[in-house]
């Protein structure tokens, strides 16, 4: 299969089953908030402070996983691959028995003081250390050689199966039996993968090695720290300056914001070992330039379809659903912008790591930290409220961008090509807000209208539909979705293009003479 092929149908499945998993997710998270009550949630969210902290034990050497195993591969060094596979389990495995007796001396030695809950939740913990250890490291395999088949299937039943034993043992045993859940997620994951896929892992340790790969790993583990910092500034400041009432309501934005970069972020998880495989051919950082293009265009065109769908639709469903939330509207919309520069970052800050000068995107992120400060306090001091903090993070995403990108164009392109590129992509930003600040205009009941909030995503699309058609065009992307429709036996292309003319004929004509020409004679423009 093409290489190109290959990307765009593992981007499409693993995005789309992220998507559908999000989703599941979410149920699962509103039935055992419900099911144990505040109290025993509080008591897990303490405790999964441990299990967050335990991802960082291995000092970054499981970023090795997605960057040197496909970069071997396409060196074609199968030796390599293996010795990095055996020594990342090993490593990974010995740290992660050592943070679970950490954890478990810690309970005993303070069995006497710590409540009944914390100790008996400790030695649960002191399991899931190691169990959520083999399981990511089985799903992070299973990226890192490119089987995204079946990491798609198996993220699809595991949030099922996950769903299904929280919702239960929830229910049925509160606290206790939500951590059993938990453990039997976990197994569910290491036995279906192993089912469908074996590795062969063997034990060995060779600290020389180790050290060469916490050398490259351990500043992207810091940049994935600060990048959490970053993203966490936000929520902090308006706890601390605001009040927690003001971040329940901003909590319905970063919902939205959180589902949106969900498309971005697992389109990321494909591109990464693609990269790295493509630059362990030839070492060249300029034969990663076609992806790169293709990739930022991609998302150019993406992003602003979603971001419109979000805009339009998510008011409605907030005043339906959460009509406590109403406030949130406006915030969200300013957040989400920003997924657009969050979006076009994403290739450029894996080429770094690709051409091994990941050190650099450390003062880039520390940066973007202080100055997410600095215009959060700004906004809300002078009485911006939380939709003055969708701005600002906006606003400091785009600069995050823009040093990304540049840094990046030093090794790939000339000056001029640099910025006749970043030109366009402002303009398509710029053309994407404009479109939405007028749809949104012409249809000011759409927040209380499903009808009109679809009206006016589909007329966002119609609108985009010739750039859209040319970009799939020139990627190959309308053949490769002909190809999969007929040799599945499904609806013929010719049957699929005359539906679609239709509901854009449709689109177009409801409305012209529902919406626009009504209010064209009620101003007084048509006589």
């Amino acid at each position: 299969m093409p290489k190109k092929k290959e990307i765009l149908l593992d981007a499409g499945v693993y995005s789309s089953a992220s998507i559908l998993t999000q989703a599941i997710t979410l149920a699962a998270a509103i039935l055992a908030r419900r099911f144990l009550g505040p109290t025993q949630m509080g008591v897990w969210a303490l405790l999964q402070v441990l299990l967050i902290y335990s991802s960082y034990t291995p000092l970054g050497v499981t970023e090795a996983i997605s960057r040197e195993i496909p970069f071997y591969q396409g060196k074609g060094r199968p030796d390599e691959v293996e010795r990095v596979k055996n020594l990342v389990f090993s490593f990974s495995l010995l740290s992660a028995f050592l943070m679970s007796a950490g954890i478990l001396g810690y309970a005993f030695w303070r069995i006497g003081s710590l409540p009944s809950e914390i100790f008996y939740g400790l030695l649960f913990i002191s399991a899931l250390v190691i169990l959520q250890r083999v399981s990511n490291l089985e799903i992070a395999f299973l990226r890192g050689y490119k089987h995204f088949s079946l990491a798609s299937s198996q993220m699809i039943f595991s949030s099922l199966v996950n769903a299904a034993l929280v919702a239960f043992f929830s229910w049925r045993y509160q606290l206790y039996g939500f951590m059993w859940a938990m453990m039997a997620s976990f197994l569910f994951n290491i036995f279906y993968i192993r089912a469908y896929h074996r590795f062969g892992f063997r034990w060995g340790l060779e600290w020389r090695r180790i050290w060469e790969l916490i050398q490259y790993g351990f500043p992207l583990m810091i940049v994935g720290l600060m990048s959490t910092v970053f993203l966490t500034i936000d929520k902090l400041m308006i706890a601390k300056l605001l009040g927690l009432k003001e971040l329940g309501i901003y909590s319905v934005a970063l919902l939205a914001y959180t589902y949106l970069v969900t498309v971005p972020n697992s389109i990321g998880i494909v591109l990464i070992p693609n990269f790295h495989e493509k630059f362990g051919k030839t070492e060249r950082s300029h034969e990663l330039k076609g992806y790169l293009d293709k990739s930022a265009k991609a998302f150019s065109e993406i992003m602003p379809i979603l971001i419109a769908g979000v805009w339009f639709f998510v008011p409605y469903f907030a005043k339906l659903i959460l009509p406590d939330y109403l406030e949130s509207i406006e915030p969200m919309r300013m957040l989400v912008l920003s997924a657009y520069f969050l979006a076009l970052a994403q290739p450029y800050s894996y080429f770094i790591t690709v051409i091994r000068k990941q050190i650099l995107l450390l003062p880039i992120i520390a940066v973007a930290c202080a100055l997410a400060f600095a215009a959060n306090w700004w906004t809300i001091r002078h009485g911006y409220g939380i939709a003055g903090v969708g701005v600002a993070t906006t606003l400091v995403v785009f600069v995050r961008y823009v040093a990304t990108y540049f840094l990046s164009c030093r090794y790939l392109c000339s000056f001029r090509e640099a910025w006749s590129d970043f030109f366009v992509k402002i303009v398509k930003f710029s053309w994407m807000l404009a479109l939405l600040v007028v749809l949104r205009a012409l249809f000011p009941e759409a927040e209380r209208s499903l009808a009109q909030a679809a009206i006016q995503w589909a007329l966002f699309v119609l609108i985009s539909l010739p750039s859209l058609w040319e970009f799939g065009k020139a990627i190959g992307l309308w053949t490769i979705l002909r190809e999969k429709w007929e040799t599945r036996n499904r609806v013929p292309a010719a049957l699929m293009s005359g539906a679609f003319l239709v509901w854009a004929v449709w689109t177009t004509v409801y409305f012209i003479f529902v919406f626009a020409w009504p209010r064209l004679i009620e101003k007084g423009w048509i006589r």
